[in-house]
């Protein structure tokens, strides 16, 4: 195993309404120390659906796929899904793709969870041949695959953001909740049996593109679960049922949800380009809407500084990472990481145990920076000389109280590591 370490210093300057801290690459009060680096090389640079990790399960799931252009040679695991040894990054076992649905999104992100509650844990993910697949966590083995659309004749179309494990509907198990790329929604039960299908166009949404995960979740405050997915011609909330309650024509390319304020429904946060708002669960209403000055990614809404309210964590493309207060939408604070690269949606974490979370950032220039999420200032950092396309998985996945930090790259590697505070 590879041990290394990683600091970073950080400056402050203080900006009007919010905090900026500028980076500057040297130590200060945290470290990165780096565990493994998976050996799952491939040739290219853009492999950006993020790795899959279960807490205290030891169980890391990396989709990996060769991009080599229309000459080049293909076996069935070229594109492959593979767990990874959560102590040292070997690979326990693998998936093969069929040659010819080998390309860059030829397997999304993986959920990873007990669907049945017998103690067997499953990891699913969409694959470009058009199915969802179940996998058995500790073999790899198939156990069901669901067409992800039901069209005779016509070519299916395939996944892109992950899907959803969560408690959907009262029968027993866990449902499997997947959108295609073209808004084409399934939910499939414990077993493998569709509960239902929708599809946006049944709400007016035709030819649209959904790249984020669906949400599931009770976001009107019924006590049932609903399911949300967006898409960049709008946003449905639907009933545990599949049945549509509202729509929004509001494009939205990232999603979160959290509560911004007393009601008993939750909020939903959107984003597309430049554009933030959030929306009431129950209604749809847009309750604040604000320009960004860069495009917006994120995934994550916490209580990130401990003062009661809620905070939702924003990447920006021109290397800042923010902290936006959910109820009101107004800039907490601001920092900056890199000058020139793009940064992903943040995530959370608590990396050295202490029961506070760190927030955890990602660039495109290859650079994993933990940040305080309570004020923006820098702990660590960490870089590899390889391109980042997507968020960072952190997980607890051997049951220790910290969390771990998975960085999927652009090569096709994935990176182990610890954060010490």
């Amino acid at each position: 195993m590879r041990l290394r370490t990683y600091g970073a210093v950080a400056l402050v300057v203080v900006a009007l309404s919010a905090v900026v801290f500028i980076g500057l690459g040297s130590p200060t009060s945290g470290t990165f120390t780096e565990n493994w680096v998976s050996d799952t090389a491939r040739e290219n640079e853009r492999n950006h659906h993020a790795v899959g990790a279960s807490d205290g399960r030891d169980l890391v799931v990396a989709p990996v796929a060769e991009a080599g252009g229309d000459e080049a040679e293909y076996t069935d695991t070229s594109c492959t899904l593979a767990r990874l040894a959560a102590t040292n990054g070997s690979v326990a076992w693998r998936t093969s793709v069929p040659p010819d649905e080998c390309f860059t999104h030829a397997l999304t992100e993986p959920d990873i969870g007990d669907l049945d509650g017998n103690g067997n844990v499953s990891v699913v993910a969409a694959t470009f041949g058009g199915d969802l697949v179940a996998y058995d966590a500790r073999t790899g083995a198939s156990e069901w695959s669901v067409p992800l659309v039901e069209t005779a004749g016509e070519r299916r179309s395939y996944g892109y953001g992950r899907p959803t494990i969560g408690e959907l509907l009262p029968a027993d198990g866990r449902e499997v909740v997947v959108s295609d790329v073209n808004g084409n929604v399934v939910a499939v039960e414990a077993d493998g049996n569709v509960a239902w299908r929708y599809s946006l166009s049944q709400a007016g949404m035709d030819g649209v593109t959904v790249s984020s995960r669906p949400l599931v979740g009770d976001v009107d405050g019924d006590g049932a679960a609903e399911v949300v997915v967006s898409s960049n011609d709008g946003v449905v909330v639907l009933d545990a049922d599949g049945e549509l309650l509202w729509e929004r024509t509001l494009p939205a390319s990232y999603l979160a949800s959290g509560q911004a304020d007393d009601d008993p429904q939750r909020e939903i946060a959107v984003g597309y380009q430049t554009q933030v708002a959030l929306l009431d669960g129950a209604s749809g209403e847009t309750e604040w809407s604000r320009e960004a000055d860069e495009a917006v990614r994120f995934r994550e809404v916490a209580d990130g500084d401990g003062d009661g309210a809620a905070e939702l964590y924003v990447g920006y493309q021109n290397g800042t990472v923010g902290a936006l207060d959910l109820a009101t939408g107004r800039p907490e604070w601001t920092s900056t990481l890199a000058s020139d690269s793009t940064v992903w949606a943040p995530t959370l974490g608590d990396g050295d145990g202490d029961g506070t979370d760190e927030l955890f950032v990602p660039t495109q220039s290859g650079l994993v920076t933990a940040v305080d999420p309570a004020d923006g200032s820098e702990l660590a950092a960490y870089q590899r000389e390889v391109p980042i396309w997507t968020h960072l998985t952190p997980a607890d996945v051997d049951g220790d109280g910290r969390t771990e930090v998975f960085v999927r790259y652009g090569d096709g590697r994935v990176v182990s590591l610890t954060y010490d505070g």
